[in-house]
């Protein structure tokens, strides 16, 4: 197709910039995405909030220190940017791509789209498993919204209604506004 693309790599996008670069990727079929996310900083007001209101959290002592809360907010963006991957159709990957003495943001995320060799009935099951684990993920860290979900027109909160074809797919390859 005229609109496809081979391969997509996006190094230290910013925040969001990274949920955009991989709707970009998936709405152009790309076969291959790479990622190296940079400064989550979407999530963190949610997670901070969440914290706060809910002092009995299983995580409190854990999310009542700063620094974690940071790399728990870096941890779940990216492991909600791999799951919203696998639902897109991609297999993934999340690793350490360089020393942590060069610099702290070494996280890539890698995505290869797969053939599907599923049933319909068994491809379904493991859609609505993934979307499960993937809102279960984001109530124990209290989020309710994260953009490359909303562009995909995945829902994040419990009974918000998963639709894969809700996905807005602009042809220019640019998230809507």
């Amino acid at each position: 197709a005229i609109n496809s693309i081979d391969i997509l790599i996006a190094l230290h996008a910013c925040d969001s910039a990274t949920d955009d670069a991989i709707w970009f990727a998936i709405g152009r079929d790309a076969d291959i995405i790479v990622t190296a996310p940079c400064c989550q900083h979407e999530l963190r007001p949610q997670i901070d909030s969440h914290t706060t209101n809910n002092p009995d959290h299983p995580l409190s002592d854990v999310l009542r220190h700063a620094i974690y809360r940071e790399r728990a907010t870096e941890t779940v963006t990216d492991a909600m940017r791999a799951i919203l991957l696998e639902i897109a159709g991609y297999t993934t990957q999340v690793f350490e791509f360089i020393g942590g003495e060069h610099t702290a943001k070494n996280v890539m995320i890698t995505a290869t789209k797969v053939k599907r060799h599923r049933s319909d009935k068994e491809q379904e099951e493991w859609l609505q498993e993934r979307r499960r684990r993937l809102i279960e993920l984001a109530q124990l860290y209290g989020v309710k919204r994260q953009r490359l979900a909303m562009l995909m027109g995945e829902s994040i909160v419990s009974g918000g209604g998963n639709d894969s074809k809700t996905a807005t797919r602009n042809l220019s390859g640019m998230a809507p506004l």
